[in-house]
């Protein structure tokens, strides 16, 4: 039992060592030192929807398992302090004992390059709406009461 815990922690490390080195702008939510095999990550600037629909090959759930079935932001993450766009930013992910590190690697590889190309997609800077000619910029907060650049 140790060891899978163990085992399960340092997966759970690599996990968000992994994405926070190649991602910017993600926030843990949660305890950190909670149970590892369930981690909670918002990623700013891309709905938690549009990931899991890109990312259909991955095991994922958006928000917490409360809310799971729910487009609604996860009431948990808003009564932990993140802000109602991260939280609809985030994403669970579950680890266990037959979790691999090749697993891990695929799972951070394939998020990076996700959340890329919806941050590019997405944040054009300038969008033009043809009818009435609106100039939309859009900065989320990135939880702590800042705006994001």
């Amino acid at each position: 039992m140790q060891r899978d815990h163990v085992k399960v922690q340092r997966l759970a490390q690599r996990l968000i060592d992994g994405l926070e080195s190649k991602i910017d702008h993600v926030v843990r939510n949660g305890d950190v030192n909670g149970y590892p095999g369930c981690v909670n990550l918002s990623f700013a600037y891309v709905e938690g929807e549009s990931l899991l629909m890109a990312l259909k090959d991955i095991a994922l759930s958006s928000g917490s398992a409360c809310t799971s079935a729910s487009l609604e932001p996860s009431y948990v993450l808003r009564a932990l302090g993140a802000a109602e766009d991260m939280a609809h930013s985030s994403l669970r992910f579950g680890l266990g004992r037959f979790t691999t590190e090749a697993e891990v690697d695929f799972v951070v590889e394939k998020l990076v390059a996700t959340v890329q190309k919806l941050r590019d997609m997405r944040y054009v800077p300038i969008w033009f709406c043809s009818n009435a000619r609106l100039i939309v910029s859009y900065q989320p907060s990135l939880g702590d009461g800042t705006r994001g650049h």
